[in-house]
């Protein structure tokens, strides 16, 4: 092997380090970043399920417009018949 052969060899060999220290750095950034992301959703997450706890549930909704639907029919008759 020549020393001009040697001496490209260095040369890739030291580039392909340089390309891997490089993907490192990136691949650093990128879990940071993804990491910031997924604590940011999985904040608004707890505050949709926050908010999806403190809603009534569906008998509570129903029995509450059954029992104004009866309240405004009595209204209307009491006021109607009087």
């Amino acid at each position: 092997m020549s020393e001009q052969e040697l001496a490209e060899l260095k040369t890739r060999i030291a580039v392909l380090e340089t390309k891997g220290e490089a993907s490192e750095v990136r691949l650093n950034s990128l879990e940071l970043d993804v990491g910031k992301k997924f604590d940011r959703l999985e904040a608004k997450l707890d505050q949709v399920l926050q908010a999806a706890r403190n809603r009534p549930t569906w008998a509570v909704a129903l029995t509450i417009s059954g029992l104004m639907t009866v309240v405004t029919g009595l209204v209307v008759f009491l006021v109607t018949n009087h």
